[in-house]
């Protein structure tokens, strides 16, 4: 089924907003459309816009200061004809109704409140850039302000005040996108399996609600929620042999949760539980029993918390004021909570664990058992936190860690202490990761060699070796933010130090796993240096994780491997002239979308597809075709559609950066200027989001990129402007990729600023530049040959001769 998007907007105010928004949000389950979709087909345009409405899933509708045209009485007689329940569905219309104009993008949103349709209303706010043709009237601005208070008198207004196309999208596809595309997924999911309605339409609705998943997270939530309601509530004990009032609650609960009532269920199964605490002897069972329906029916409703205060209150029920008998109930709760959802990737549970810890730390009595409620809180937050956006439960893990190392004293009980300081060590990493700094990442290190000090080889070898590669995995990230080559050797050595007790024979999958950590640490390291010796080692440390990490085993391990594989081959193959690496990488990435595919592993298939293209491209520039560079360009594309602007800017600007090489390059083998105008575009589009202040390395790769397209137009051309825009692009990208930082990016950025420079001081008879482009291509040639970039310096070394004759020319004495 595919989801139907309306864009309502006034073109001349909008049209930029509505032109990203259609390409963002349009995928190959989303379909969008805006009004002149239908004006071009002639005919009556308002009845038209109508019965799309009618098919359509959400409207999205934008508010500004400008109003449109407005249809003609005989369009709106008609509409009116057709819905004579019109003037009674919609009050605040009635001076339209009685011959006030009302636009065509003001009747958008009535008619999508008429058709019972989610309508989404987005005004700007004051400084939010509008479009050229943007020249509202006093007139256009009153009628707006009318219609905006008309539809506050329905409560349909105010929505989202946006300031950006970025907020813009996010607030779109969030609220119009996932929602329905959650619903559709429940539904089909449901469709063969004979579940009530009711249920399915209720927990969709908080599952979409959970703006901390993604769409594959929702899917897997839905997956869950269903798998619950199949096992224990519909294949559950139906009745009980303990007493009819256990009987008779557990139908009536089933009837209304069915209903999509699932709090009314939950609250049925508490009456009947505190009914059965009258007579504690013989109602033991019975509590068990309405206690769980009632926990497992909050899980399979999406509501954590419901199934926390659940499962506390069958603890009470079953031993009253018996601390260990209660502290036991609800530990072993807990932790089958925190377990099923860590392994089958479900929010609801770890929420849910979240809740009982906290109640664990209310009435936690001993230090041992202050220090378990604590880090057990930790454990369910940080695994929550590693799957969200934000930080708030990351956070929580880091208090609630540091809680637990007040108790457990390493004085007092030092493998416990340990085990906390590896715990905390994760959470600042992932923090870490996260954020511009490294402070939590050098917080991280510390605690991992804390652990160490208990964790030692000689006593707990499989503990010290699961630190060690936790160590390296901090080290790793922090090596990747560095100019020098320091911490990622450390991380290397830690790896390498696990291995040597995570051996193959002993724990294969955690050995597959270290092997995958090692080959990206060494690819790094490889990317760094001007040999090949690391890339080679990384290719043969991801070889060795795919004898155990098989396809059959763990099929999304093996295609990471794969598509890791693909990289440092790709690496390999860019220093090398031949293009048998180059293939065996595009073999890899291949490999890898037979499991990676879009509809499992969205974003993770983007990915691929990325890495694909810059393969492909990077063979196209040795064949002399341009099938290649056609098929990257396919494969970038194929990317953005679900790399978009809204879901993962960065990695959007990324992919836009590289589609805009594979054009670039096509651009050049070709006569016209249309690739290359586009390939400009492309990393225009990427300088959007690859700030300065944001990603300043990836704002300089593509300053240089973009340099490249803007020199192979100025070269067609005649003036020097392209030429002078493409020196300043090269400028700026020096201005971070220094030698010191990234040598070979260096050298490729002075040696193209050389070319340009050439071709400038060629048109403007410039000797004193054309001697400092001739050196320029010099150091970049050099550096590069050094560095094993042979692809790279032998550009540069066929612009030598010609450059060197330039000098020599103008240099020359001139005879009149």
């Amino acid at each position: 089924m595919s989801i139907k998007i309306f864009l309502s907007t006034v073109s001349d105010e909008f049209r930029a907003y509505r032109d990203l928004l259609r390409r963002d949000l349009t995928r190959h389950n989303v379909e969008v459309k805006v009004q002149e979709d239908f004006v071009d087909l002639g005919g009556d345009t308002l009845d038209k816009l109508d019965v799309y409405i009618a098919e359509c899933d959400a409207v999205v509708h934008l508010v500004g200061d400008m109003t449109g045209a407005t249809p003609g009485a005989r369009e709106q007689a008609t509409l009116l004809r057709k819905h004579p329940d019109l003037p009674k569905d919609l009050p605040p219309l009635a001076e339209a109704f009685a011959g006030a104009p009302i636009t065509y993008t003001q009747w958008e949103a009535w008619l999508a409140l008429h058709r019972q349709k989610l309508l989404l209303i987005a005004k700007p706010d004051a400084n939010a850039p509008r479009d050229k043709a943007y020249a509202p009237t006093e007139q256009s601005r009153a009628a707006q302000k009318t219609h905006l208070a008309r539809l506050e008198a329905v409560r349909r207004y105010p929505g989202c005040v946006f300031a950006n196309a970025d907020q813009l999208a996010t607030y779109v596809f969030r609220s119009g996108i996932l929602d329905p595309l959650v619903q559709d997924y429940a539904a089909q999911e449901a469709q063969a399996r004979q579940l009530a309605e009711g249920f399915i339409r209720e927990m969709a609705q908080r599952v979409a609600a959970d703006k901390t998943l993604d769409l594959e997270g929702m899917q897997q939530a839905v997956r869950n929620a269903i798998d619950i309601y199949e096992k224990e509530i519909a294949g559950g004990v139906q009745q009980s042999n303990t007493d009819d009032i256990v009987t008779r609650a557990l139908q009536q609960a089933r009837n209304q949760f069915d209903a999509g009532k699932s709090r009314l269920a939950q609250e049925t199964l508490r009456r009947a539980m505190e009914d059965m605490r009258q007579e504690r002897d013989r109602c033991e069972q019975g509590v068990k029993t309405l206690g769980e329906r009632r926990r497992d029916m909050a899980l399979a409703a999406y509501d954590g918390e419901a199934a926390a205060q659940a499962i506390i209150e069958m603890a009470e029920a079953l031993h009253g004021d018996h601390h260990q008998g209660v502290w036991e109930e609800l530990t072993q709760q807990e932790d089958a909570l925190t377990a099923f959802g860590s392994d089958q990737g479900s929010n609801v549970h770890l929420v849910a664990a979240i809740g009982v810890n906290r109640h664990l730390e209310r009435i936690a009595r001993t230090p041992d058992e202050k220090g378990y409620a604590h880090n057990s809180h930790g454990i369910a937050a940080g695994t929550l936190g590693e799957r969200e956006s934000g930080a708030a439960h990351l956070e929580q893990a880091v208090v609630a860690y540091r809680a637990a190392l007040d108790e457990r004293k390493r004085e007092r009980v030092p493998l416990d202490w340990a085990t906390t300081q590896n715990n905390l060590g994760n959470a600042l990493r992932t923090l870490g990761e996260r954020e511009t700094g490294t402070a939590r990442l050098e917080q991280a290190v510390a605690a991992f060699h804390a652990a160490l000090q208990e964790h030692t080889r000689e006593r707990f070898p499989l503990d010290w070796a699961m630190t060690q590669v936790n160590l390296g995995n901090a080290l790793a990230t922090l090596g990747e933010r560095e100019s020098g080559t320091a911490r990622l050797e450390q991380a290397v050595a830690a790896y390498r130090a696990a291995l040597e007790k995570w051996t193959r024979e002993r724990v294969p999958l955690q050995w597959a796993t270290t092997q995958n950590n090692l080959g990206s640490a060494l690819n790094k390291l490889g990317e760094r240096e001007s040999g090949t010796a690391r890339l080679e080692q990384a290719v043969a440390a991801y070889r060795a994780a795919l004898e155990e990490w098989t396809r059959k085993r763990v099929p999304l391990n093996w295609a990471t491997t794969q598509n890791n594989l693909g990289n440092a081959l790709t690496k390999l193959g860019e220093r090398e002239s031949g293009t048998a690496r180059l293939e065996q990488a595009v073999a890899a990435y291949r490999a890898a979308l037979e499991e990676r595919t879009r509809e499992r592993v969205p974003l993770q298939w983007a990915t691929t597809q990325n890495n694909l293209g810059i393969t492909l491209k990077a063979l196209g520039e040795r064949e002399s075709g341009m099938a290649r560079l056609e098929q990257a360009v396919a494969a970038f594309l194929a990317a953005l559609e679900e790399r978009t602007r809204e879901r993962v800017p960065l990695q959007w600007a990324m992919t836009q950066n590289n589609l805009g090489n594979a054009l670039a390059k096509l651009g050049e083998r070709e006569s016209g200027a249309t690739r290359l105008e586009q390939a400009v575009a492309a990393y225009c589009a990427a300088l959007d989001v690859y700030t300065h202040e944001r990603a300043r390395i990836d704002w300089a790769m593509t300053q240089n990129n973009l340099g490249v397209a803007l020199q192979t137009l100025g070269a067609r051309e005649n003036g020097t402007a392209r030429l002078e825009q493409a020196v300043a692009a090269y400028s700026a990208a020096l201005a971070e990729c220094t030698r010191e930082r990234v040598p070979l990016d260096w050298a490729n950025s002075i040696g193209n600023q050389g070319s340009a420079m050439a071709l400038l001081a060629e048109r403007t008879s410039d000797g004193a530049l054309a001697s400092r482009a001739l050196t320029q291509l010099e150091t970049g040639e050099r550096v590069l040959r050094e560095g094993g970039h042979e692809a790279w310096s032998i550009t540069f070394r066929r612009q030598l001769p010609k450059a060197k004759a330039l000098v020599a020319r103008l240099s020359a004495p001139q005879s009149y």
